[in-house]
């Protein structure tokens, strides 16, 4: 009798020992999925919150603007905003404007995105003036000199000839220096109506399309690199001769 009652005591003590161990296991497992839990909380709510580049617009740009006036332009401003805010396709880099144009209305404080600009022709002659440049057109008719060989892009030394000048003699002198040509005609047509497109200042305009009426043109192309200061020049018969 005395050993039946010492079993059934040692059991339930057994059983108690059992219970209060599972019990602190689950209370320790349930600590460690709360600390999992609050670690991926947090990491989750610091990812959103993380501060992250985007492009915002500062002022209103038309449909069309070329992304390079934008970013060259300063028409944006750089700045950080926490992830969760940013909107999706959100551009950071400057240089992904280069090559595009704005495809829709932009809005001071808007966020730069990808379908906001659409690839664009960069060698489109509205993408290579701002401010006060214009582009001006001149027929090849007038022009001498160094055409076959001008391309895009080149600067020229502009000179003119005019019909009388010193004592009655004909002249060529330099007109303007460094001009930069936008397009050139890939050929010239069996009309002669093919025309070079040059960037000049707006209160220039009026000169150079007088120039281009009653003048003749000659193209002095410049080097790409290092080009010097061109002086001003001027020829006459006697000049030449003397």
């Amino acid at each position: 009798m005395s050993n039946t009652m010492t079993s059934k005591v040692s059991g339930r003590m057994s059983s108690r020992g059992w219970a209060i161990a599972l019990g602190i296991g689950a209370i320790v497992l349930a600590a460690i999925l709360l600390v999992v839990y609050l670690d991926r909380y947090r990491a989750r709510v610091g990812g959103e919150n993380a501060p992250t580049p985007v492009l915002v617009a500062k002022q209103y740009i038309p449909a069309g603007t070329p992304g390079n006036l934008v970013a060259s332009g300063a028409m944006y401003v750089p700045t950080t905003l926490p992830r969760k805010e940013v909107q999706v396709g959100a551009i950071s880099d400057p240089q992904y404007l280069a090559g595009r144009a704005a495809s829709v209305e932009i809005f001071p404080g808007h966020q730069f995105v990808a379908t906001d600009f659409a690839t664009s022709d960069t060698a489109s002659v509205d993408s290579q003036i701002t401010g006060a440049q214009r582009a001006l057109s001149v027929s090849i008719d007038n022009v001498h000199g160094s055409l076959s060989q001008l391309q895009a892009g080149d600067s020229i030394d502009l000179y003119i000839a005019l019909g009388s000048g010193q004592g009655g003699q004909s002249l060529v002198k330099l007109f303007k220096p460094n001009v930069k040509v936008l397009m050139v005609p890939s050929q010239v047509g069996p009309s002669g109506g093919s025309n070079l497109i040059l960037r000049v200042e707006t209160a220039q305009a009026a000169d150079f399309a007088y120039m281009a009426d009653n003048t003749q043109m000659y193209f002095v192309i410049r080097p790409v690199v290092g080009a010097k200061t061109t002086k001003p020049a001027t020829a006459t018969a006697a000049s030449v001769l003397r």
